[in-house]
């Protein structure tokens, strides 16, 4: 593998600029939003048929409308069935298979470092002694700082909502995805309803109390998804198709395969909407950790860092930048918990990551 480093923090920092216009008019269009009727036609005007609840619930104004897209049962795959569609790709593109670099637009800003946001604490909860209970993998300290997404690549990364029902006025649960091609989106395996013939989830980029920062309509819902069902942690991952193409509006990741040489350096980021920050309504991330050990895991790498994190923060990017590309090289998967061993966090990387990815940005261009 080429000697490849991440960037030092400065040399990021030098990359920043503010915004050189205005958003994308297609990111206002309400048809990205789509909402139906009973009967499968999508609404003429889907402007105020939803309603969000104070608890971020979404529903339906009307009961004789629904929200979104309707994903039919998806089979995963097998890690020798994406190698193999791999293989096909490599031999009409002797570029497939390989690290691939970011999608930055011209026109929105860029930041190495995002905008702080203020902090707005849930309360706190203790047990009936009044001793405060530490919420499960926030290694004290805790050091993630909340942050306003209106910067390249912190637009990148939404909030996921999905459905085991879609005919259920209420999701089911919420997770992190982030943009990792023009259609696709990336997330933890285990935010996927496998075996399930009527679920729907939507994806919304730089969400922010309630919506992106960049509108209401700012949004796509999923229309198929991929991954690996039969996870460990180290493959705990996941990708989806966009019906709007985000990508082409607000860029993209780039991604990378996991390199040892790596370890130990505090070049990465992982951000995110943990539940137990600002009720999941705003995003937090753990600035410059080090990935302190890579085990192999399934048909992955298990990647290991002290960064902290919470429920809700599942299938979150863990990323360094690479001449000048924000590449992620996992998807984070959860706490390990062992007997006789300190907590820590773990992502999923490694091939099984960059493979994924190619073939969904083959497959879904």
């Amino acid at each position: 593998m080429p000697d490849v480093r991440p960037d030092p923090l400065d040399s990021i920092i030098k990359r920043s600029r503010p915004q050189q216009g205005e958003p994308p008019e297609e990111l206002s269009n309400p048809r990205n939003y789509l909402v139906f009727d009973r009967i499968g036609e999508p609404l003429d005007d889907p402007a105020g048929a939803f309603t969000e609840g104070p608890d971020g619930h979404m529903g339906v104004s009307d009961p004789q409308t629904v929200l979104g897209i309707t994903v039919g049962a998806v089979e995963p795959v097998t890690p020798e069935a994406v190698e193999s569609e791999l293989a096909t790709m490599r031999a009409a593109d002797a570029k497939a298979g390989r690290d691939s670099s970011a999608y930055i637009p011209d026109w929105t800003a860029l930041s190495g470092t995002p905008s702080l946001g203020p902090r707005i604490e849930p309360t706190r909860m203790v047990r009936r002694n009044g001793k405060r209970v530490r919420p499960e993998c926030v290694i004290a300290p805790d050091n993630r700082s909340p942050y306003y997404p209106n910067a390249y690549p912190w637009s990148l990364v939404g909030r996921i909502f999905v459905w085991t029902d879609a005919n259920s006025p209420d999701w089911a649960w919420r997770a992190t995805a982030s943009l990792l091609g023009t259609r696709t989106i990336m997330t933890a395996s285990h935010v996927v309803p496998w075996g399930s013939s009527n679920w729907k989830a939507l994806f919304v980029p730089a969400y922010y109390d309630g919506s992106s920062v960049y509108g209401s309509w700012a949004a796509s819902w999923v229309t198929n998804a991929q991954g690996y069902s039969n996870h460990a942690q180290g493959d705990d991952m996941a990708v989806m198709r966009l019906d709007v193409p985000l990508g082409n509006n607000f860029g993209y990741f780039g991604f990378r395969t996991y390199n040892s040489a790596w370890e130990d350096q505090s070049v990465w980021t992982l951000p995110g909407y943990p539940g137990d920050k600002d009720y999941g309504q705003r995003p937090w991330l753990h600035l410059n950790f080090p990935i302190i050990d890579d085990d192999n895991d399934g048909a992955g790498v298990e990647l290991e860092y002290r960064a902290d994190t919470y429920d809700g923060q599942s299938g979150a990017p863990v990323f360094a930048w690479f001449n000048g590309s924000p590449d992620v090289v996992g998807t984070h998967s959860g706490c390990e918990d062992e007997f006789g061993e300190p907590d820590q966090n773990v992502a999923a990387g490694g091939n099984a990551l960059t493979n994924l990815l190619h073939w969904a940005r083959g497959t879904w261009p």
